[in-house]
């Protein structure tokens, strides 16, 4: 009995020695798809792919060595002192439907000759199709002298751009009582080039209402420098041009073509590299800092990296252009667009469109056309919503609805402050959000029948009742009365008169012993505008007068003036009449309309997912009936 059971102790070590075996787990560690990165990019590629219901448990899998995911484009937010940091992290391993497999490793190197991947633990993944979407690295080291300046508490060196940090930055805002802020943009690619300024925007508005800041007077007490490496204010002229007038305006210096490039005199003075140019040095009592930033190391000695070390791929199909079977999007792509998770939400669909059409052994069809986006912070409650394409063409969404947004306007503040965050988590992630194109919720998957991840709560019906008409009352004129006579085509016709009058089967009454009931109407009343209302009417309260050709007139002219001011109800009950008959006579101008068109859908776009499911819900039910 005691060799029985120590043969029986012995087969599980020897089992567990062979499952954790470098040969065991290589031949195991086989998938259809493999996406390197588990930030933006690769989770909303991956949840993509699983809704498409054309894959089963763990034949996609994603590396990424990564704790925590953070929602990085909040981090402004989180800077300006409108939200902690600690709301827009979550654990990476909740956002990662349990059928796909999560290696939580580093990736050290590429065989995509041999179709695998190897990890820090030696491990290799073999993959029939790659995604890598790595991202971006933060490089503080590149700065001399930053790491230093931002790991010392007194340091008068901040920035947005690290987890570590960005709750630091908006104490050292409030601080700041006098003396020269800077605010600084690399030369390099970073994420969402327009937070820089985001930040300095947001920082001066602080200052403004604290009576610290004043544009163009020498005696401010704060002084402010934009200070960028690159060329002008935004990548595309539209909004650029608008944000360095914007910078005139407020008084912030500007300094373009500086380069960053170490932090000394025990952190306060700046040295920036200048093209052609001794380096110049800039004393400060403020300083916010945009690091700089790169593909990891196993990208940039990868085959699969261009000379400029981002993983090269053709800007249209997004298919790496030697390896057919490897993709790449986000921050770690050569795509000549801004790095910003709006871009995800237009390269996504294309990739995981073209990536199932190459296991179908069809080219791929479907083309990015580099849209990206940026909603800049201009003040507190107001963003400029910038949208654009390849070539920095604007690609605007909500210009069709009246809006301009190469304007700051207040409904773009709340998309950011608010939707966007939400819709993140709660979408995008998820694989159920795509931009402009708003939700889209896909396929579900062939391992299960249950709902679709993410779904299960968001149910406003039972299932059984959610593609079939909704039940109708009984229809109240459905009386023993109604009389149905059959027609020669094969119909009938139903009879339904109201109960009040005779019924189908007998003699109705003449026309003029119905018009003889209406009660007279004299001259005076049929000429009066508006006409009379009923007692009863609802707007019979505020419509006694009767008004006069001047009065009209004059209406029209008030509308033509100010119609967002001068709206129907304000005038109906300045002139004593309806806001109905004030449409009638002096419609609302077109622009108008289509401003509150626009209006409406930005309401709509900051409705709840269980609110838009019930109401698209309703729609298709009404589709049915």
């Amino acid at each position: 009995m005691m060799l029985l059971g120590a043969r029986q102790m012995a087969r599980p070590r020897a089992g567990l020695a062979h499952l954790f075996s470098t040969s065991a787990r290589a031949a195991d560690a086989a998938h259809k798809v493999v996406v390197v990165g588990g930030g933006t990019a690769g989770l909303t590629v991956s949840s993509e792919l699983l809704r498409s219901g054309k894959f089963a448990a763990n034949d996609i899998a994603v590396v990424d060595p990564s704790q925590w995911h953070d929602y990085q484009p909040g981090w402004t937010l989180v800077g300006g002192g409108l939200t902690d940091r600690e709301r827009l992290r979550r654990s990476e391993a909740s956002l990662i439907d349990p059928k796909i497999k999560f290696y939580q490793e580093r990736v050290t190197s590429f065989a995509p000759e041999q179709n695998q991947i190897a990890t820090a633990s030696g491990e290799k993944l073999t993959y029939d199709q790659l995604v890598v979407a790595p991202g971006f690295e933060i490089r503080l080291d590149a700065i001399k002298g930053l790491q230093e300046a931002l790991a010392d508490p007194a340091s008068k060196v901040s920035s947005i751009y690290t987890y570590d940090t960005v709750e630091k930055v908006y104490g050292k805002i409030k601080a700041l009582r006098e003396g020269r802020a800077i605010f600084t943009q690399p030369a390099t690619p970073i994420k969402c080039a327009g937070a820089p300024q985001k930040i300095m925007w947001l920082a001066l508005d602080t200052w403004k209402r604290a009576g610290l800041y004043k544009a163009h007077d020498p005696s401010s007490p704060i002084q402010i420098d934009f200070v960028t490496g690159m060329p002008t204010m935004f990548s595309v002229p539209k909004y650029s041009e608008v944000l360095n007038k914007l910078r005139e305006e407020r008084g912030a210096g500007g300094y373009f073509k500086h380069d960053l490039a170490a932090i000394e005199d025990n952190g306060t003075t700046a040295v920036f590299n200048v093209p052609d140019q001794e380096p110049v040095r800039l004393p400060f009592d403020f300083l916010h800092v945009t690091p700089k930033m790169s593909t990891p190391k196993f990208i940039q000695e990868s085959v699969l990296a261009n000379a400029a070390g981002f993983v090269d791929v053709d800007q249209a199909t997004l298919q790496q252009v030697k390896y057919k079977n490897v993709w790449s999007i986000g921050d770690a792509s050569s795509l000549p667009t801004s790095k910003t998770a709006a871009a995800i939400t237009g390269q996504a669909p294309v990739l995981v469109h073209n990536l199932l059409q190459a296991i179908d052994g069809k080219a791929p069809d479907a083309q990015y056309d580099g849209y990206t986006s940026c909603p800049l912070l201009t003040e507190y409650g107001k963003v400029l919503l910038a949208e654009f394409q390849y070539g920095g063409t604007p690609k605007e969404t909500f210009t069709k609805f009246g809006l301009d947004q190469s304007k700051p306007q207040r409904a773009f503040y709340y998309l950011k402050k608010d939707f966007f965050p939400w819709v993140y988590y709660n979408s995008m992630v998820k694989g159920t959000w795509q931009g402009p194109k708003g939700f889209k919720f896909g396929t579900r998957s062939l391992t299960t029948q249950a709902p679709a991840p993410g779904r299960r709560t968001l149910h406003t019906s039972a299932r059984a009742l959610r593609n079939t008409p909704a039940r109708r009352p009984r229809d109240p004129l459905d009386t023993p009365e109604v009389a149905r006579f059959p027609l020669r085509t094969g119909e009938t016709l139903v009879a339904r008169t109201p109960p009040t009058a005779p019924t189908s089967r007998e003699t109705l009454l003449g026309a003029d012993e119905l018009f003889a009931r209406a009660a007279p109407v004299s001259d005076a009343e049929l000429a009066a505008l508006p006409p009379k209302l009923r007692k009863h009417h609802r707007q019979a309260r505020d419509a006694s007068n009767l008004l006069s050709a001047e009065q009209i007139a004059e209406v029209q002219q008030l509308r033509a003036q100010d119609p967002f001011v001068n709206t129907a109800g304000s005038l109906a009950k300045r002139f004593g009449c309806s806001p109905t008959f004030i449409s009638m006579v002096a419609p609302a101008p077109k622009e108008v309309r289509t401003a509150r068109r626009a209006e409406t859908q930005l309401r709509r776009a900051t409705w709840g997912m269980n609110k838009r499911i019930a109401h698209e819900q309703r729609r298709e039910r009404r589709a049915l009936w």
